[in-house]
């Protein structure tokens, strides 16, 4: 009877394991998808979507084509602020298979986003100019934020069910927060081979600072909410560096018809990223290279029409920045960003008989998805892996941008410009001020 006894209570004890649900333990810091822009600095580049490789023909062009400097007549002052709001979907909570318990924060089917918000205002960009009397060389000094990255989010851990076994599974609970800053300060020089032909170059110096950290809760029981005090595991990716690239340009044509290209290579950072699982690991974090082709034409005098195609390596984030955020699920090879080719479109109307010589713009602009991609694992063992990144990372599309914005003249000396770029994701106001 005893031994009887003994058997039941092993046999419990068995079960009683075997029904507890699993909390699973591979995770990554990937729940919320990058997305960077790279966008041109300056109110009248940004109301004309971005397309001023071909046109350049103000302070900006130390950044968007050096080339385009000569175009300035008189030396000049540029001063841009810009105000930014991005929103980014990340996973929150919900339930990828089997059937909700309806217990506690186990009660919906399906996937549940959250949206993180991030928003900046500041100074985007400052520049002088020295135009030379004889107009035939020009050159400048430029301070230019880059990349301004504000992102946070808490996800509840989603719930998920294996045919295979009677345990239903829950991710760790997580929360996020990541900070990226990229400013540039450079010099510029352009100069006109001939009448018709212009090159120029800059050189710049970027600080780079990225502070994010990434902590695993435990949760009240298996369904209950992120217990926020008892952290299990955290992970950082930090960096605080200085690196040089230089970008190179060339313009042809005059004002009626004018074609420019631009080449700029994107900096590379040291950072480091430590983590329970993975330790501490040296990697850098190399911001994209991008190849722009643009043109401008002057169809009548009031009226100017841009356009411009720009490649962005957006891969070169892929190496180590995304990789060895991916190290602890023990697949890095499954998350990657494409490269993008954008499109973009501009046109401005000037009334010459209005106060202030007043330019309308307007254009759209065409982004190409560059958040993470995840590539499902051909292993069986990994389909809640694959099901619960395929779902987090599967809210990047892509998106246009509709832009505009109004420039005025006051005098011979002043110059005021305002813009606004809107996406379903992104809204930016920039308004800029010239005194030559």
């Amino acid at each position: 009877m005893n031994e009887c006894r003994r058997l039941q209570a092993r046999l419990a004890l068995v079960f009683g394991f075997i029904l507890i649900p699993v909390i699973t333990d591979a995770q990554t810091s990937l729940q919320i998808p990058l997305q960077f822009d790279f966008l041109n600095p300056g109110a009248k580049s940004l109301a004309l979507a971005g397309s001023f490789a071909g046109l350049a023909d103000d302070a900006t062009a130390t950044f968007a084509n050096p080339a385009g400097l000569t175009q300035l007549a008189v030396s000049e002052f540029s001063a841009e602020l810009r105000a930014s709001r991005t929103s980014t979907q990340f996973l929150e909570a919900g339930r990828l298979s089997g059937v909700p318990s309806n217990e506690k924060t186990d009660t919906i089917a399906g996937a549940v986003f959250g949206t993180s918000t991030g928003s900046h205002v500041g100074p985007g960009f400052l520049a002088g100019v020295y135009a030379h009397p004889s107009h035939r060389w020009v050159i400048a000094g430029y301070r230019h934020e880059l990349v301004r990255v504000d992102q946070s989010f808490l996800s509840n851990g989603v719930f998920q069910k294996d045919p295979s076994s009677i345990n239903s599974e829950r991710d760790i609970s997580q929360e996020g927060i990541r900070k990226v800053d990229v400013t540039g300060y450079g010099v510029s020089g352009s100069y006109r081979l001939t009448p018709m032909v212009a090159i120029g170059a800059s050189i710049s110096a970027y600080s780079f600072s990225m502070d994010s950290t990434f902590r695993r809760f435990n949760t009240d029981g298996f369904a209950g909410p992120p217990m926020l005090n008892v952290v299990l595991g955290t992970s950082t990716q930090t960096g605080d560096d200085i690196a040089w690239a230089p970008t190179l340009g060339a313009m042809i044509g005059r004002d009626a018809l004018r074609f420019g290209v631009v080449y700029r290579h994107g900096a590379s950072f040291d950072m480091t990223t430590q983590g329970t699982m993975i330790g501490t690991r040296m990697g850098m974090f190399r911001v994209p290279d991008t190849l722009a082709f643009g043109a401008s034409a002057r169809i009548k005098p009031p009226l100017t029409v841009a356009v411009e195609i720009t490649r962005v390596w957006y891969s070169r984030l892929r190496e180590d920045f995304v990789t060895d955020q991916a190290l602890g699920s023990g697949h890095p090879e499954s998350f990657t960003i494409d490269d993008g080719t954008e499109i973009h479109g501009g046109v401005q109307y000037v009334v010459p008989r209005w106060a202030g010589l007043p330019r309308f713009r307007a254009g759209a602009w065409y982004d190409p998805d560059h958040s993470i991609h995840f590539t499902p694992t051909t292993s069986p063992s990994d389909r809640l892996f694959n099901e619960r990144f395929s779902a987090a990372l599967s809210t990047g599309k892509n998106q246009v941008h509709i832009t505009g914005g109004v420039g005025l003249t006051f005098g011979r000396h002043l110059e005021f410009n305002a813009a606004f770029d809107a996406a379903s994701t992104t809204k930016i106001f920039s308004s800029s001020l010239i005194v030559r």
